[in-house]
């Protein structure tokens, strides 16, 4: 059996495989901002606390690894105190798998 490759399809395969490797040594693998929902709790750190569980809950939707806030671009965390003392966040940020790890779903390449 042979296998035929066109000049084309060579330098998309190049292409698409420098850009992969690019992006893999370039850090990490981000998705776009996720924001949780407005987590309440007694103190301030238990509302920080809660707001990250809820970030995470939601991030881990886009597949293994990305649930981790602390591997989360562009984070930030927006918390208030009502009138009755309840603290209330809200955490947001692009969740990211660690440096040097690869995403589930790349794209399947035909060379």
């Amino acid at each position: 059996m042979s296998v035929r490759t066109t000049p084309r399809s060579a330098a998309m395969s190049v292409l698409i495989l420098a850009l992969l490797a690019g992006e893999a040594a370039a850090g990490k693998y981000c998705g776009d901002p996720i924001e949780s929902g407005r987590a309440s709790g007694a103190t301030q750190e238990e509302a920080l606390i809660a707001a990250q569980k809820w970030w995470s809950s939601r991030a881990g939707a886009l597949g293994k690894g990305y649930e981790h806030w602390d591997n989360a671009a562009d984070q930030s965390m927006d918390c208030t105190q009502d009138g009755q003392g309840t603290f209330h966040c809200k955490a947001s940020g692009r969740p990211c798998l660690p440096d040097g790890t690869l995403p589930d779903n790349l794209p399947k390449l035909d060379l």
